[in-house]
């Protein structure tokens, strides 16, 4: 018997957050998970791990309650054939995020210590797509100026508003009364904003998902971003190397471990049973383990059980036994949108890059060069990453009721090999769909494409890989039965939004909830470092990495 006092299972972004977090607490966890990856729905696969992430799930014999709870989260997956090489250069995410520059997961990436483990870029460029061409959306006041596009007196309206959103507006009497107002209605109404501009600054500055989203999250989120920008350099967000959030999970993981922690992956857990009195374990006196515990885990080829007090689970791996006492952590976000169903999403390969209008001082030197292409008048800068996003009804035979997003990452973010570039699209369904979600996607993925060169495009190369997946969401409060009796030492932990702006800082947000209750839990079974718990992570720690913020 191997005791411990906390076993996680799932080594999504938010478990493993909270597992590194009690391991620095000085507590001894044990993270188990069924795939040998880290980073659960989020991992960030190499291009044969993804095409048997696929296959697995789409096999029409699964082989384990695992992965029938998986088709059914994933219900339509395709991929196209592949003879990619260099095929493990690639790290593509399941989950594809950014980082705000400021918020929960950069606190917890230094306050750690795991910025060391990893590398972050910034994200280059913002583009909205609007009658076939993308603008470039103004990240601060010096940008503002410079846009041709913007007339003066809108110009001043914006500054105008930009300075309302990164103040306390909470009080304001702009706000009064308008919370609940729809944000691009507010802009419009309150600050004499332009239809295009309110639609760029709803959109692609806050990062709203539909026309209806209300005022006031989506005034918080500007500001988070606002504040954030100049951070680390221009833009307010970064994009973390080799696929992002599940690295970032990778990099939590090891922490943990350092720590002290045990990790077990690519087992599946058979049982999990109530601990009989300490009397009728089968121990020597010398094993007799100095506190009582409550639970025993096993695993399949393991022949040691674990012992322990608290599990934690992500929703999709809490063992049957016990989803009828399971407690769950409140949900922590500021997107209102909580009624998404499902998130249709699409990945492509491919061998050639996309072009952005060039900045203000490009376009001035029409000496072109190795990054740039004329275009008429114009220049085009090639991109390496870059978000663009598509508002509701702004491509024929697009949604009407969702904004997309297309999230785009090269050899700079270290995911991809030299020349090679990954395209992430998604959008949410605030309904179930029965639709295909290449049918669905395939508009978005072809409006990208024409973003190339005009070589590239008389060619009519293709994609080099596909795959076009839906994921089923599970809301907070189903992701267990309701239960009678409750049970503070099993937790689940909420899922993270899906959303690519929200994700990653969701994640993070989820993970001290779930950490304090675990400390709860641990009090009660009168654990004696339980009490003297005081933060979520150790000062010492803290002050440790302060120096770090300036290396990044």
């Amino acid at each position: 018997m191997e005791y411990v006092d906390v076993v996680v299972l799932g080594t999504g972004l938010t478990e493993s957050i909270t597992a590194a977090a009690l391991s620095k607490a000085g507590f001894k966890v044990a993270h188990i998970d069924v795939n040998p990856y880290y980073g659960a729905n989020e991992a960030s696969l190499s291009v044969d791990e993804l095409v048997q992430w696929a296959a697995e799930r789409t096999s029409d014999d699964p082989g384990s309650a695992y992965l029938q709870s998986q088709k059914a989260t994933f219900p339509h997956i395709s991929t196209s054939p592949t003879t990619l090489s260099q095929s493990r250069q690639y790290a593509i995410s399941l989950a594809p995020s950014i980082i705000p520059s400021v918020g929960p997961l950069i606190s917890s990436l230094i306050s750690s210590g795991v910025a060391r483990y990893g590398g972050y870029r910034l994200l280059e460029r913002v583009g909205i797509y609007e009658s076939g061409i993308v603008k470039d959306v103004p990240s601060g006041k010096e940008d503002i100026f410079k846009n041709k596009d913007i007339s003066l007196i809108d110009k001043r309206r914006l500054m105008r508003f930009l300075a309302f959103a990164a103040g306390e507006f909470e009080d304001s009497k702009e706000l009064a009364d308008k919370a609940d107002v729809p944000f691009v209605e507010f802009l419009k109404g309150t600050f004499s904003l332009k239809e295009s501009l309110a639609s760029v600054i709803a959109y692609a500055l806050a990062f709203c998902v539909v026309h209806s989203e209300p005022t006031l999250p989506a005034l918080c989120r500007i500001r988070n971003y606002l504040r954030a920008s100049g951070r680390y350099g221009p833009s307010p967000f970064l994009i973390g190397h080799y696929g992002g959030a599940g690295e970032i999970a990778q990099g939590f993981c090891r922490v943990a471990a350092v720590a002290g922690a045990i990790y077990i992956l690519g087992k599946r857990v058979t049982s999990v049973r109530a601990l009989a009195p300490p009397s009728s374990l089968d121990t020597s006196p010398s094993e007799t383990p100095s506190m009582t515990y409550k639970y025993t885990v096993e695993l399949e080829d393991i022949p040691d059980k674990l012992a322990c007090n608290v599990v934690i689970s992500s929703a999709d791996l809490l063992p049957p036994e016990l989803r009828s006492s399971a407690t769950t952590t409140t949900e922590v976000s500021m997107n209102p949108v909580n009624d998404a169903k499902v998130v249709l999403r699409c990945i492509a390969i491919i061998d050639t890059p996309i072009y952005f209008p060039a900045p203000a001082e490009a376009s001035r030197d029409q000496s072109g060069g190795g990054d740039s292409l004329p275009t008429g008048d114009n220049l085009r800068s090639k991109i390496d990453t870059a978000i663009i996003v598509f508002p509701p009804s702004s491509l024929p035979g697009g949604s009407t009721e969702s904004s997309v997003h297309v999230m785009i990452t090269g050899e700079g973010s270290m995911s991809t090999p030299n020349g090679k570039w990954i395209v992430y699209i998604s959008i949410p369904c605030l309904a179930e769909t029965s639709g295909v979600p290449e049918h669905l996607l395939q508009p978005y993925l072809d409006a990208v494409l024409l973003l190339r060169d005009s070589a590239t495009l008389a060619s009519q190369s293709s994609p080099l890989f596909t795959v076009f997946y839906s994921q089923v969401l599970l809301a907070a409060d189903l992701s267990h039965p309701k239960c009678d009796i409750a049970d503070p030492g099993v937790i689940t932990s909420s899922p993270a939004h899906p959303f690519l702006v929200e994700l990653s800082d969701s994640s993070a947000a989820q993970a001290e909830p779930l950490f304090w209750k675990a400390i709860h839990a641990l009090k009660l079974c009168d654990h004696p470092q339980a009490g003297s718990v005081e933060k979520f992570w150790p000062l010492k720690m803290q002050q440790g990495d302060e120096d770090q913020e300036g290396d990044w």
